[in-house]
């Protein structure tokens, strides 16, 4: 079987969980991944030191088979980022043409960009596509104002005219059906963790020496983009109503980085939290566990996930979880025994759940087992299915 994976993410700038999954899924299945590059006309690309390749490149990180094509697209600022579709289409549609019938099965990572353009170019080239939506794609560019109208009617076609969907949860998927997708063509798969990564570093107290953190306090970590969604004015406002309510010290590590970062430093000072905020630029996947080990709990304080998959990290580590009860949180977080949820933008539920947390006495293990359930190892298996089932169900006129 052979696979083209298609994404606008994709390391070192974004898209791990891209990544993984490719990594995950190269033992078993031939993939090239087509790397979809938007960059302004008569200005440098950007992204990654190799967009402007048109021959493959490899990855020391994966499988030796598998090859890279960076397929650079004009876009106009602003504008382009909801008309993207179209140029990303022709570049992929030119692509599929130069190598016509090398592959069985395109899979398209995000229903927007690389759904539309995927979908479109697949059916001009006679070859069935996947959709993997994995929550923006379907929270933001589906929505129906002035501005998106473009955006939403490309995406809401990729989905309608995929040969299947998969998404990263039940919440995902109803409201993927809603668009009168049949129920059938959608297929709930969440991503996974690496094991191999994510477990337990050791002790808390010699882990905050090595990350220069207060050994003492109580320790609360963010980690993720600091952009509006993740809801981080909230998790300010409720750390200082947590600091004003107990006398016990603790801190708040934010791991990240984004285009909200002076304004949340800014309501950080407003509200006198300068000197027990530690702010840490955006870290190496490798990184992040040796954070989650050494913190008491995550919080994830979004108005909006696809899913929530540094929960499954964190947990992975042995730290319980304190989250916003949005998008696939609940389906991770099936039992208190991993970590409360709060509504969202409830700044006063959330800092009661910090306190009642920080009270409470965790079972470690338990999270650690849980989260190992949940590996891309797993998960690789059930999109073979996936992959197997679309093949199948291929009209036979359509096969080469």
């Amino acid at each position: 079987m052979n696979v083209l994976a298609v994404s606008e993410l994709w390391p070192p700038a974004s898209g791990t969980f891209v990544f993984e999954q490719i990594k995950a899924l190269a033992p078993f299945v031939s993939i090239t991944v087509a790397v979809l590059i938007p960059h302004t006309p008569q200005l440098p690309l950007y992204r990654t030191p190799h967009a402007n390749v048109t021959s493959p490149v490899r990855m020391p990180e994966l499988d030796a088979s598998v090859e890279i094509y960076y397929l650079p697209y004009q876009t106009i600022p602003e504008l382009g980022k909801y008309l993207n579709s179209l140029q990303a289409r022709r570049v992929l549609a030119r692509f599929l043409n130069q190598h016509k019938g090398r592959f069985d099965l395109i899979h398209a990572h995000f229903a927007y960009v690389a759904g539309f353009a995927a979908v479109s170019a697949g059916r001009h080239a006679g070859i069935p596509v996947l959709v993997t939506a994995y929550g923006s794609d379907i929270n933001v560019y589906t929505r129906h104002n002035p501005r998106n109208l473009a955006a939403a009617r490309f995406t809401v076609w990729g989905l309608r005219n995929a040969a299947a969907i998969t998404a990263l949860s039940e919440d995902l998927k109803k409201k993927i059906a809603a668009f009168g997708i049949p129920d059938h063509r959608i297929t709930v798969l969440p991503p996974g963790i690496r094991q191999n990564i994510f477990f337990p570093r050791g002790e808390k107290r010699p882990l905050r020496r090595q990350l220069q953190l207060p050994e003492n306090n109580e320790l609360f970590l963010f980690v993720g983009n600091l952009v509006a969604v993740k809801g981080i004015e909230f998790l300010l406002e409720a750390f200082a109503r947590r600091q004003r309510s107990l006398a016990k010290p603790a801190t708040l590590a934010l791991v990240g980085s984004g285009v909200l970062e002076q304004t949340l430093k800014q309501r950080a000072k407003a509200l006198g939290l300068d000197s027990h905020i530690v702010w840490q630029e955006k870290k190496a996947h490798a990184e992040i566990p040796l954070w989650m080990s050494a913190a008491d709990f995550l919080i994830l304080p979004s108005l909006s996930e696809g899913y929530g998959l540094v929960l499954l990290e964190s947990l992975a580590c042995g730290t319980p979880v304190i989250a916003s009860r949005v998008g696939g949180v609940p389906e991770i977080l099936i039992s208190p025994d991993f970590g409360p949820m709060v509504p969202p933008r409830d700044s006063a539920a959330l800092a009661q759940a910090m306190i009642e947390a920080a009270a409470k006495k965790w079972d470690a293990q338990k999270l650690v087992n849980y989260a190992h359930q949940h590996t891309w190892t797993e998960r690789a298996q059930r999109y073979l299915k996936v992959y197997r089932r679309v093949l199948e169900q291929r009209p036979a006129s359509s096969g080469r």
